[in-house]
Parts: C-alpha cells; sequence; structure tokens
C-alpha cells in the first residue's frame, strides 16, 4: 500500500495497515463507542490489513439486529477494528485512537449522536 498508515495496540501485539488516512473519522456518542474508546475511519475490508497474534472479538449481546463484530487485542484490550458480520460485505472500521495524533489531524471529525442506537 503506497501512503499506507501502520498502527499497533498499546502491547504491539496487533497492528493495523490502512490505505490513508480516512476520509472523515465517526467519534460517536453510543455506549458501545464510548466505552471502547473508539473513533472510527471507515474503508473497504479488503483495504485493511490486520496482523498479529491475540486478536478477540466481540458482537453486542442486547442489540436487537447486531451488524459489526469488533476485534481487540486479547493481550491489552485495545479495540483496533471492526467488520460486518456478513463476510459479503466488503465493509470495515479502524479505531483511529490506535493513530498518532498527526496523522488524522486534518481529518474532518463527524459526531453522530448514536445514543439510541445501543442500549446498555
Amino acid at each position: 500500500m503506497s501512503g499506507a498508515l501502520s498502527a499497533a495496540c498499546h502491547c504491539g501485539a496487533v497492528r493495523v495497515t490502512i490505505p490513508a488516512a480516512p476520509d472523515y473519522i465517526n467519534d460517536c456518542n453510543c455506549s458501545l463507542c464510548i466505552k471502547h474508546g473508539a473513533t472510527w475511519g471507515y474503508f473497504k475490508r479488503t483495504e485493511v490489513e490486520v496482523t498479529g497474534d491475540g486478536i478477540g472479538s466481540y458482537v453486542h449481546p442486547r442489540m436487537a439486529d447486531p451488524f459489526v463484530r469488533l476485534h481487540f487485542c486479547t493481550g491489552c484490550g485495545c479495540t483496533t477494528h471492526c467488520v460486518a458480520l456478513d463476510d459479503a460485505i466488503d465493509w470495515a472500521c479502524v479505531n483511529t485512537q490506535l493513530f498518532e495524533p498527526d496523522e488524522m489531524a486534518a481529518v474532518e471529525v463527524r459526531r453522530p449522536d448514536g445514543r439510541g442506537w445501543i442500549r446498555g
């Protein structure tokens, strides 16, 4: 990936590479995003490379119609990325908090009101 950006979880066990900075970052206020400490950049699933050992996953159990699987490092607990549950959907989001602040400084930050999306 030319111009690609790479980041790692806190302990360095999981590494995420994206082709470039995202078009925008969602800083959502739903309970899932807040409690995972994530802000999201969106890509095609095929554009995101995740490597490393100890990658865990989580699907919100109380969501009426779950659509994403979150992934995290089982060593340090950092949320790294999420993908659509349907493997046919070429969509993924990456936790932009993993990257150095200057790499995301010029990216527009959107703040969707997600409080009503997920309860709990």
